[in-house]
């Protein structure tokens, strides 16, 4: 496992620190810059005459249409703070009459206190109702500039610090998206790639387990490979050991059957006991051996072949044998003039297993019936028999039927059985993959 150099509350904390430092060398650059051209523009003595001679004209005009006179000192007051910034002084007949930095205590001194020669040369006439005054506006006409800059350098900074932090937060989330991405690969069966192992925080952690996961998962899946090739291996094996002698034994039994089939004895049933035995030990054999070495998870190799003329074949040679065996069968419908995609092969194994199964378990005294059922998409298979009393299914492994279901699987097929009571009927489902033209019957 990665040693952790980081965990992700150290880097957001330490993320946040920069950012901090970042955003705040942003915001005192930003002052310095905003402070510099506010000063040079607006310490100038031309700017100050200017924005006086502005507010003058301003208070004039208020004055006027308010009609106020030189003692309408709260609406001068109003003023002032609707102003901002401002400093208001009003004098009359060289006596104050109101100054906007007087607290209500030093109100007294409104209509006594003589006017200096300084204010006198710096004030400018007013027209009041009652007469003419003069006025002296000053004040702080940068200090708005300034909060409007503040205000904008502290915004910029702000960005600057979400900025930072969301684009390293960003990293994460993309590594975290990346991380998803992999484990979908992952679920979608592409087991041999590559979880992306990086950093040395949780998510890295999260990361490298899912890999030591992968890894882990990959070796047992080699394991069981395997060990279904060992086993597949051994029952080839042991099939062939257990084909020769068997072949060998159903030749020796079928020459003393022939021997004693003119002879109603004992040893005449012995024998036959014995070769039946004996084939049901090769169907057994055969059926175990198709079972473990088919890979239903694999299609087999497939052709496209016209469902009259294999089908036709098939059904033909089961029922010749059927007949030889005394079994009487009964076809219903007719087939289809379509194409499946079969292995032919399998589909030969396939019929060989359901004709042992109606030579082993069916009953001959009553009917087979094989039914064909086919529309634009199918084309079915219905075998039908009467098990015989006697006999039952208690010898059946289930091996054949398992063989049939795995071949027909690699052929994209279906098959089912049912058995209810004495009555065993079977169904091979096919996929047409086209109509032909053809016209073929049986007789």
């Amino acid at each position: 496992m990665a040693h952790r150099k980081f965990t992700l509350n150290q880097k957001l904390a330490l993320l946040i620190v920069v950012a901090a430092m970042l955003s705040g060398i942003v915001f005192l650059t930003l002052q310095k810059i905003s402070t510099n051209l506010i000063d040079s523009y607006m310490s100038s003595d031309e700017y100050y005459q200017e924005t006086s001679a502005r507010y003058i004209k301003r208070f004039s005009q208020y004055v006027s249409v308010n009609e106020l006179a030189s003692t309408d000192r709260k609406a001068f007051g109003d003023w002032v703070r609707k102003e901002n910034y401002i400093m208001l002084t009003i004098f009359k007949d060289q006596m104050l009459q109101y100054d906007s930095n007087y607290t209500a205590a030093d109100e007294v001194a409104y209509g006594k206190e003589e006017v200096t020669q300084y204010l006198q040369n710096h004030s400018h006439p007013i027209k009041f109702s009652d007469g003419e005054g003069r006025v002296i506006i000053d004040g702080f006409y940068s200090s708005r500039y300034y909060d409007l800059a503040f205000t904008a350098e502290l915004i910029g900074a702000t960005c600057i610090f979400l900025m930072v932090v969301l684009l390293g937060i960003r990293r994460s989330l993309r590594y975290l998206r990346q991380i998803n991405r992999e484990i979908h690969m992952l679920e979608g069966g592409e087991l041999d790639y590559q979880m992306t192992v990086k950093g040395h925080d949780e998510i890295a952690l999260i990361a490298e387990s899912i890999e030591e996961l992968r890894k882990a998962f990959l070796d047992k899946l080699e394991a069981i490979e395997k060990l279904q090739a060992e086993s597949r291996s051994l029952v080839t094996e042991m099939s062939h050991d257990m084909r020769t002698p068997l072949t060998s034994l159903i030749m020796y039994l079928e020459f003393a059957k022939q021997e004693d089939i003119q002879r109603e004895t004992e040893q005449g049933r012995y024998v036959a006991n014995a070769y039946g035995k004996a084939l049901q030990l090769k169907t057994l054999s055969d059926n175990l051996f198709d079972y473990f070495l088919l890979d239903k998870e694999q299609v087999a190799d497939l052709e496209s072949v016209a469902v009259k003329e294999v089908i036709y074949d098939l059904i033909s040679d089961q029922m010749s044998i059927l007949h030889q065996e005394q079994f009487r069968v009964r076809i219903t419908g007719e087939l289809p003039d379509t194409f499946i995609q079969v292995n032919m092969e399998e589909l030969g194994r396939i019929f060989d297993n359901i004709m042992s199964n109606l030579l082993k378990y069916a009953d001959p005294q009553e009917e087979i019936d094989i039914t064909f059922v086919s529309d634009q998409e199918t084309f079915e298979i219905h075998f039908s028999n009467r098990i015989k009393p006697a006999d039952n299914t208690a010898d059946s492994t289930g091996l054949g039927e398992r063989s049939i279901t795995r071949m027909m699987s690699r052929m994209q097929g279906q098959f089912h059985s049912s058995h209810e009571n004495l009555n065993y009927r079977t169904v091979l489902r096919f996929w047409n993959t086209r109509i032909q033209y053809a016209d073929q019957h049986y007789e």
